[in-house]
């Protein structure tokens, strides 16, 4: 038996607009009408079912307000998985669970128990359409009377939420939890970890320093301004929130291990921490940062007490320290007051790396950090990599090295894929022409566009803004070169056709990369082409301005000389259009000056 609270709101209208999105593609393709009429139903079929749909809640149980356990389990956006794929609790706890879904599809989440035949949930996933049939939506593709579930949540629309609440099972082990949603199952799972309360860390005391360090000090040569102990067992840097300026903390306890195996130990720290085991350091982030994920290491330690120590310090600013352990028998264990779980839990894929190969280009479309939806990535052969931005019809990412990582098209849905190689340089922010009447006026970066919106509003007054596509533009795709894949972008702007290309290079041993842009038809008068922001104002005696790092960049072509006009912090390098030519040609040529396979040290 479960109980669920929902805290759901406009479920209507989010899932008439998740409908909308889900058909319009397919009813825009020429189809046959029997066809057509069978995907209409359909579509009238799942938004009824929608509608209709059972919300199958029920009142809190009376010990909401004080569970054993409460937990907060996330979707992560454009992943297809859970933020954590471990929760533990204790035999006969009452667990509050609540499920958030920050995704933009639907997800569930459903506890399981324990079953020899399918340890993780993913055949009981994959069997829900096959029992459910046509009842299967309106269920929230959750077969709610089947014995085997513990807890089960509604189907969660984008930005909903849930209640949960369950008794926690009273023999210990693991109990999977995953999304019933077809397909999910893969990527999202993870195991819900009965487990009695065992004491681990004991004896356990700090001594606080005072002093300014850049990486770890010799502690036993610094004197402590303050000693203590922490009987609750957990490593906590709230003993030092008196502490102002730099300071550092040694944690030593007992580490009791009851049966010999291999345990990972986590740690993660703002600024640097190690921890050290019977004398040894295990695993460490030393250095002044952020907190970041864990650092993780393996050890075999065998039954029996062993010493723990932990050293940190922080140099100003934000502080924090997460350590963690796990074992197969232990499950995840905490060591710390801030938690180091979720973090440790998402560990980074293993790249899968692409790079060109055979002298041809890789062309790969997909989602880029600080580049619009439609980019365009490009390898060439040579080790020098670009993102073309289909949306600003310009040229936003140079690199060299390697390509790109593939990770994110095994490991999820291809959201957020990450470049390769090194000194990453953004070039041309923004739409790359505009007619000016002064050199004082700004530069368009991007269309914007207003419209009046307030829900349940007659007359709404609120006010948003939003980007569109700027009606002098018009993209009009990209062709491969049949010899050796390069691509050529075509656009247009106003009256006149624009083709970009770029082909690898060399000049004097170092790695190059060269822009050739030609417009067919002539512009008017006072139009520009931006190319790029640049660090300094003028370029040097053989032509070249500094981009950014390493790189430099040179111009060539156009209606006249360049001009380069203070903007926000920097320089932008703008190109006169001739107004009386039928056709104009731009050279673009990026130049590092580091040796080839040089990288930039940071």
């Amino acid at each position: 038996m479960f109980l669920i609270q929902d805290s759901r709101s406009d479920i209507l209208p989010a899932r008439l607009a998740a409908l909308t999105y889900f058909f319009k593609p397919t009813m825009e393709t020429p189809i046959k009408k029997s066809a057509a009429t069978s995907l209409g139903a359909l579509a009238l079929l799942f938004a009824v079912s929608l509608m209709l749909a059972p919300s199958g809640l029920a009142e809190p149980p009376e010990w909401s307000g004080k569970p054993d356990a409460a937990i907060v389990v996330k979707t992560l956006p454009g992943m297809m998985r859970y933020d954590t794929a471990e929760i533990e609790v204790e035999p006969g706890a009452k667990v509050k669970l609540t499920l958030e879904n920050p995704d933009d599809l639907q997800h569930n989440l459903v506890v399981l128990k324990a079953d020899a035949e399918d340890k993780d949930g993913q055949k009981f996933a994959m069997n829900v359409f096959t029992r459910l049939g046509e009842k299967a939506i309106a269920q929230g593709w959750v077969p709610r009377e089947d014995p085997r579930i513990i807890v089960a949540s509604q189907l969660l629309d984008p930005k909903g939420s849930e209640d949960l609440y369950f008794i926690a099972p009273q023999d210990p082990g693991d109990y999977p939890f995953v999304c019933t949603v077809p397909g999910h199952a893969l990527l999202m799972r993870g195991v819900v970890q009965v487990r009695k309360k065992v004491e681990i860390l004991t004896d356990l005391t700090y001594s606080i320093y005072k002093g300014d360090w850049n990486k770890l000090p010799d502690f036993s040569a610094e004197k402590p301004v303050e000693t203590g102990k922490l009987p609750q067992g957990l490593i906590d840097l709230e003993v030092a929130k008196k502490m102002k300026g730099g300071f550092g903390v040694v944690f030593e306890g007992k580490l009791k291990i009851a049966k010999e195996e291999e345990y990972h130990f986590f740690i993660a720290s703002d600024d640097g921490s190690r921890l050290i085991i019977d004398g040894e350091g295990i695993v460490e982030q030393d250095g002044i940062h952020p907190m970041g994920n864990p650092k993780e290491e393996k050890l075999l330690l065998q039954e029996g007490i062993h010493d723990l120590r932990v050293v940190y310090f922080d140099k100003s600013g934000q502080r924090g320290l997460s350590v963690a352990m796990r074992s197969k028998s232990l499950g995840f264990q905490e060591l710390s007051v801030d938690k180091a779980r979720k973090k440790a839990n998402k560990a980074e894929p293993k790249p899968i790396l692409i790079n060109p190969k055979n002298g041809e280009a890789i062309t790969f479309r997909s989602f880029f950090p600080d580049v619009s939806p439609r980019g365009i990535a490009v390898g060439y052969p040579g080790g020098v990599n670009l993102v073309w931005d289909a949306d600003l019809m310009n040229v936003a990412v140079i690199w060299r090295g390697g390509f790109l990582n593939a990770a994110s098209q095994w490991e999820g849905r291809g959201s957020g894929s990450r470049f390769s190689g090194y000194d990453h340089v953004k070039t041309g922010q923004g739409l790359p022409m505009q007619q000016l009447e002064s050199l004082d006026d700004p530069w368009q970066t991007l269309s914007k566009a207003k419209i009046k919106y307030e829900r349940d509003v007659a007359e709404p007054q609120k006010e948003i803004t939003f980007d569109v596509r700027h009606p002098d533009y018009e993209f009009e795709g990209y062709q491969l070169d049949p010899k050796n894949r390069f691509p050529t972008f075509n656009y247009r702007y106003r009256e006149a056709k624009v083709t970009e290309s770029f082909e690898p290079s060399v000049l004097e041993g170092r790695e190059a990369l060269v822009r050739h842009i030609a417009i067919d038809g002539s512009a008017a008068e006072n139009t520009w082409f931006r190319i790029s922001q640049v660090q300094a104002p003028e370029k040097n005696d053989a032509g070249w301005y500094p981009l950014a790092g390493s790189l430099w960049m040179k111009v060539e072509g156009g209606g006249g000389e360049p001009v380069v006009r203070p903007v926000g912090n920097g320089n932008e390098l703008l190109v006169p259009l001739d107004s009386a030519a039928a056709k104009s040609e731009l050279t673009v040529t990026y130049w590092w000056q580091t040796k080839i396979g040089g990288q930039v040290k940071k």
